[in-house]
């Protein structure tokens, strides 16, 4: 049924807000609140967008919406199983995405108004509005694995991500052949992922009052029968295997403790997308290394430029967040640590956790030992590079030293985080029981930063200057046009691209960064069938042309030779 699927999009994805005052109970089976409506944002046209995003006549916003809602149904419905082959696709669905969420708001005006005026008793309005919050979720989360919020101008959003998608349409695209056990395992690990993401979204929904417990609980562990029923598909997988063990823990915490319950859900789903990584091989290969950057235009490579510091930062942020719920869960006596440290010894790429934390009590104990031990991410010790005149050998305790002090630095930059101001006192005591004092570090991390930027040619005077590349991790994948970005600004980058100078500039990284950073909202979008929030089919009929919805059946059947019943359509596309 493509062109019936070419008329609808449906989405999900989850904020990462905690709301804590208490909800009334009308509040509560709504599931949508004030608040949430004040950030759908007012109706805005958008007429103006990147030259070749949209055909010649559509030159006011409402052709480019009606143009928009078909090609999200075409990218993200009909045709999601290719954006793993065609991730400019995706940027550009993101794009389309920007002005069908505006046409929304717009159709939905008076049910936007007679919300406000009528909350808690929204009546009529609930359908339409939680439709509307579930777009905007969806929006966020395209944004933010950017770097964008929900208040940056939209011309900038549109432009990077037009930009994005070009860079991405002059990769190779290499298909991989998969054996029938490959393709076994990345089917169920796919459903295993969905399952999940579910499972976690009815937690958070929870945690935000926005399910009753009753119904919670029911949703709950019927959900999660199903994320166990795939997960025992793939035990004869070591990383899957040591996954399954953690859920099992998950099952100990008591449901009420909802913010614990989430740090491990949020932490099993890291989990997951680390082991699909290692363990499940991908059906397509993007190659970028011929990519010809001559067509591009000076404010394009700039946008690129920035695309790959700000994917740095989503990952930092990312891995921030994760390292507060692996305290979280050890603070609330769940044992993660030693979880962890069998999923490394399963050889399970865990560099993105770069500092592992105890509970509160044992942290409050630590020694200048315990905390260089907590630092996961190996550092440079030894660097002979007389062509430079450098030079720098690092004895055991200087290794010690250094390793404590991006500890205890990295813990007090994550304490102070917005993320984590759910934390509990116990948890924030900590920084003012530490005593560097007694510590008696042999090597400084302003000297240290200083030998890195003498070897790397970076202008660093101090360690403040270091971390400011974003991951403060002294093995990081650095590329050229980071280093030009955040010290020199663009103009070397730009200038070698528009000479052909193509290996000043890891076209790849971007991409791989840029890739991985829109993971979630990819997976999100493709499992959203199972939501069941989707765009009024009535209306997208129309808009494709037909009287109707029932209309639209008929000429289907009559183009295809099929005997859909409206009933029957309307179920195959998750309405039933």
């Amino acid at each position: 049924m493509k062109k019936i699927l070419k008329t609808m999009f449906l989405c999900l994805f989850l904020f990462q807000s905690t709301f804590a005052e208490e909800r009334s109970e009308i509040e509560i089976k709504n599931g949508v609140f004030l608040e949430d409506v004040e950030a759908f944002g007012a109706f805005e046209k958008i007429n103006t967008a990147p030259s070749g995003m949209f055909k010649k006549k559509h030159k006011q916003f409402v052709q480019m919406s009606r143009y928009s809602q078909n090609k999200i149904g075409l990218i993200f419905v009909s045709q999601k199983g290719l954006l793993d082959k065609y991730p400019e696709n995706l940027m550009l669905g993101m794009g389309y995405f920007e002005f069908f969420y505006m046409q929304q708001l717009k159709n939905h005006k008076k049910d936007i108004i007679k919300f406000k005026e009528k909350y808690p008793n929204i009546g009529w309005t609930k359908k339409n509005i939680k439709k509307i919050y579930s777009l905007n979720k969806a929006r966020k989360s395209m944004r933010n694995a950017l770097g964008f919020t929900l208040e940056d101008d939209v011309q900038e959003v549109l432009n990077t991500y037009y930009t994005l998608s070009q860079l991405f349409s002059l990769g190779e695209k290499k298909i991989i052949k998969l054996s029938r056990e490959e393709k076994k395992l990345l089917e169920t690990h796919l459903k295993l992922a969905k399952n999940l993401s579910i499972v976690k979204n009815l937690v958070q929904d929870k945690n935000e009052q926005r399910i009753s417990d009753e119904k919670f609980k029911k949703e709950y562990f019927k959900a999660y029968k199903k994320v166990d029923r795939e997960i025992k598909k793939l035990d004869k997988y070591d990383n899957y295997n040591q996954l399954d063990k953690f859920l099992n823990i998950t099952q100990e915490i008591e449901l009420s403790n909802g913010s614990t319950l989430l740090s491990a859900y949020n932490l099993a789903d890291f989990l997951l997308a680390e082991i699909k990584k290692k363990d499940v091989k991908k059906r397509v290969k993007i190659d970028l290394k011929n990519a010809d950057f001559s067509n591009f235009r000076e404010n394009e490579l700039k946008l690129l430029g920035e695309a790959s510091i700000t994917t740095k930062l989503v990952k930092t942020k990312k891995s921030n967040k994760i390292q507060l719920d692996i305290l979280n869960l050890e603070n609330n006596n769940v044992p993660i640590n030693n979880i962890l440290d069998e999923f490394r010894n399963n050889s399970l790429d865990l560099a993105s956790i770069n500092f592992q934390m105890e509970s509160a009590a044992s942290m409050k104990r630590w020694a200048r030992k315990d905390w260089a031990n907590a630092w996961k991410t190996p550092i440079p010790e030894k660097i002979d590079d007389t062509s430079k005149g450098i030079m720098i050998d690092l004895s055991e305790e200087d290794v010690e030293s250094i390793k404590a002090q991006l500890s205890i630095d990295h813990y007090k930059d994550l304490i102070n985080l917005d993320m984590a101001k759910e934390l509990n006192d116990s948890v924030k005591d900590i920084q003012s029981s530490i005593d560097t004092s007694n510590f008696s570090f042999s090597y400084g991390l302003d000297n240290y930063a200083q030998f890195l930027g003498d070897y790397m040619n970076l202008d660093i005077k101090n360690y403040a200057d270091l971390t400011a590349l974003a991951n403060a991790t002294y093995n990081a994948d650095w590329s050229v046009e980071e280093y030009a970005s955040a010290y020199q600004g663009n103009v070397d980058i730009i200038n070698s691209l528009q000479s052909g100078a193509i290996d000043s500039f890891d076209a790849g990284a971007i991409a791989s960064g840029v890739g991985a950073s829109l993971n979630d909202a990819a997976e999100a979008i493709a499992a959203a069938g199972a939501a069941g929030v989707s765009v009024d089919l009535e209306a997208a009929a129309a808009g494709a042309g037909f009287g109707s919805f029932a209309d639209a059946v008929a000429a289907y059947n009559a183009a295809n030779g099929t005997n859909y019943t409206e009933a029957q359509a309307r179920e195959a596309l998750g309405q039933n």
